[in-house]
């Protein structure tokens, strides 16, 4: 019974952690609110390169409503959104960015009437990359209403959609999602297929290194290794090396990486975590 609450709590612990790294320095574009929606690709990968009159008037307003979602005035953005979509009302982009600024009010039923519309839309114009920004978007959803199996249908078809460039940030929601569920084998696989795609990934890096480091610290250090290297590691990161140096016995990782952690965290849990020397502390 303790070992099974012991990795119940661990288990919480990893998803805590992704949580805290993913509310961090939200862009669209990015990861926002422990979740990893974002707005069409055609925004900045593959704008069509003619577009008709109507299409263009749509585009600009479209565009304005995406700088004033980034800024987090939803309610202007919503109101861009809607008069892009009263010019052209077959625009999946449009219906997109409607569902993040419905699933960020709070609305997800919205949320998803908005998904469903981009990606019917986006069926009707063969345009497959907003059609897997919009079955990225509306797995996510479902996988915060604990709909898991309906999330993960929905990001395997985001992956396969042709041309489709965001393969890595929808394995690492994949991951987090299947995590939620309680299923640690397959965030396991899914995050490693991220890493695969995008071995920049620092959040996919570290979360499989917190996943398996109490039983696997060598594993673990050498996911972190290169971002601690190249001072890419964030206050947990870096507390997670600490931690994985102390578990391979190398006093001397320890201390180069709690020092790191000191520099350039300094006011950080974690910092004082480690001047503390509370190495049980998760």
């Amino acid at each position: 019974m303790q070992s099974s609450r012991s990795t119940s709590l661990h288990m919480r612990n990893v998803w805590v952690d992704a949580c805290a790294w993913l509310i961090v320095g939200l862009l669209l574009g990015s990861l926002m609110a422990c979740a990893t929606p974002y707005a069409s690709s055609q925004f900045n990968e593959l704008t069509p390169v003619e577009l008709n009159a109507t299409q263009e008037r749509a585009q600009r307003r479209l565009v304005l409503a995406l700088a004033y979602f980034e800024q987090g005035q939803n309610d202007v953005a919503l109101q861009e959104v809607r008069a892009a979509l009263k010019i052209d009302p077959q625009n999946a982009s449009a219906y997109n960015l409607l569902g993040l600024i419905h699933q960020r009010n709070n609305a997800p039923a919205l949320a998803q009437q908005s998904f469903e519309t981009s990606a019917y839309w986006a069926k009707q114009t063969s345009n497959y990359v907003d059609l897997a920004d919009a079955q990225h978007n509306l797995g996510w959803l479902l996988c915060e209403q604990t709909q898991y199996p309906k999330a993960q249908a929905q990001f395997e078809q985001a992956l396969s959609q042709t041309h489709y460039r965001q393969q890595s940030k929808t394995q690492m929601a994949s991951g987090i999602c299947h995590l939620r569920a309680g299923q640690a084998d397959a965030a396991r696989q899914s995050w490693q297929q991220s890493l695969a795609n995008d071995p920049r990934n620092a959040l996919v890096r570290y979360q499989l290194a917190l996943l398996d480091w109490q039983t696997q610290p060598a594993v673990a250090n050498t996911l972190l290794a290169p971002l601690h290297a190249q001072q890419l590691g964030s206050a947990e990161s870096l507390w997670l090396g600490v931690r994985v140096a102390r578990a391979l016995n190398n006093p001397l990782d320890m201390q180069q990486l709690g020092q790191q952690l000191v520099q350039r965290y300094p006011e950080s849990v974690q910092a004082q975590t480690w001047i503390q020397r509370k190495f049980e502390e998760q």
